[in-house]
């Protein structure tokens, strides 16, 4: 599985690594001939100083544009004063906390320069620059004590030297800038739709995901030798094996829908009824069976569609997964060709792929409604049957109800016998629904 964690631009680091180095490297610099015209031991001198290096680290890692440059500027000097007042205040109270101190002012370096961030990592850069700021001071004296530069070269070279080290090591906070955690999105679904698939159904995705994570790593591999790949490829490919998963899961929600129902049981209960429809001599109770019998056959007849299609299914996605593993193979051959000779070789199988999401979304939907169709019936046919209406005797006293009663009955039975005549309609909605999804 491809890692979530991922560094979005090693260009844009470096650049901005280089930035705060010289930057450090020119404000030690100006420090330097600023001590030789005035005096910068007190208290708010330092203060002002460190308020203006925070600005500095801060606006070389994110450069305002030249319409905020001044906004920029104000806000970097407000965070670093406010950042330098509370290191002094942190290293001279009683007890003294000076590390701490530095850490906090460390705190308006990441301000500044994460302007731009939202979400966490807009509190994560501070922290960052919090914690490489105090690192970066307890080098930078140990450097000053144990490497005396000034030994070798004039001063007004050894301050940048110390100035340089100081910037590249806050520098390395920014890598906050970069790093993302960015799951992919064929990972993150299957990780969701494992749990609701089962048998040859989660093999089949299991497998299409290897093949995802193969041409992932082919691509990859072209893009670091300086051979640029045809965005459209990826996306085809991540679309597609979504959608095995889809319809997977799809296909999976059918058949859970429909195995409380068995039917070796069904066929029973259609015999018990055409039993009860023989013996019984009612009319209105012969209707009832019969509509009791017809829910039944109606969901046989869909059981026996789910158990004729699911092998259709099943070798559709064999299908799609043999193609995905031409495309991986001819990836592999091609690796170091150019991106025209590769266009010229894929894109037959680009297409494919492309006709081959457009058919799954067909079925999908199709699916869809054979779900639906089948939680219908299901509901209809696992519904109580209902109680055959017994036509009350006719009391001594009104002997006039009976003939009338008999006269409903001879008119009924007409009439089932010729709805018995009549032939079945085989075109019914189950039918056209399943020859969408899987014909």
């Amino acid at each position: 599985m491809a890692s979530p964690l991922r560094f979005n631009d090693h260009t844009a680091f470096h650049l901005q690594v280089l930035r705060m180095t010289v930057a450090s490297a020119a404000f030690g610099l100006a420090t330097y001939l600023v001590g030789l015209m005035v005096s910068t031991n007190g208290r708010v001198a330092h203060a002002l100083l460190l308020a203006a290096a925070a600005t500095v680290l801060g606006l070389a890692g994110l450069p305002p544009r030249r319409k905020a440059v001044i906004p920029a500027v104000l806000l970097g000097l407000g965070v670093g004063l406010l950042g330098a007042l509370a290191m002094q205040a942190l290293s001279h109270s009683k007890p003294g906390y000076p590390w701490f101190g530095v850490g906090v002012y460390g705190l308006a370096v990441g301000i500044i320069a994460g302007r731009d961030l939202r979400g966490a990592r807009r509190f994560i850069l501070p922290l960052a620059t919090g914690v490489t700021v105090a690192l970066a001071t307890w080098v930078e004296a140990t450097f000053r004590t144990g490497v005396h530069v000034a030994a070798y070269v004039p001063s007004f070279l050894a301050e940048p030297i110390y100035g340089g080290v100081f910037g590249f090591l806050v520098s390395t906070a920014l890598v906050a800038r970069q790093v993302t955690w960015h799951q992919d999105p064929v990972t993150k679904a299957f990780e969701e739709v494992r749990p609701h698939l089962s048998g040859e159904m989660l093999e089949l995705s299991d497998q299409a995901v290897t093949l995802y994570v193969k041409i992932q790593k082919v691509l990859k591999d072209r893009k670091d030798q300086g051979n640029e790949t045809e965005p459209a490829l990826a996306q085809a490919v991540e679309r597609l094996v979504l959608r095995v998963f889809a319809m997977g899961r799809q296909w999976q929600e059918v058949e859970q829908g429909t195995g409380r129902t068995n039917a070796d049981e069904l066929t029973a209960r259609i015999d018990a009824l055409d039993a009860k429809i023989e013996q019984t001599s009612d009319a209105v109770a012969r209707k009832q069976y019969r509509q009791a019998r017809e829910a039944l056959g109606t969901q046989l007849k869909y059981l026996r569609e789910i158990s004729r299609n699911r092998e259709r299914v099943t070798a559709r996605v064999h299908n799609y997964l043999a193609t995905l593993e031409r495309l991986q193979m001819a990836l592999w051959n091609l690796r170091g060709a150019d991106a025209a000779k590769l266009s010229d070789e894929v894109q037959p199988i680009i297409d494919e792929i492309q006709d081959v999401g457009l058919e799954m979304d067909f079925a999908s939907e199709a699916l869809d409604e054979v779900g639906h169709a089948s939680e219908v019936e299901t509901s209809v046919a696992d519904a109580p049957e209902a109680e055959p209406e017994q036509a009350e005797e006719p009391a001594a006293e009104e002997p006039a109800e009976a003939p009338r009663l008999e006269a409903a009955a001879e008119t009924v039975e007409p009439a089932e016998e010729a709805a018995e005549e009549q032939p079945e309609d085989d075109g019914d909605a189950e039918t056209e629904l399943s020859a969408r999804a899987f014909e």
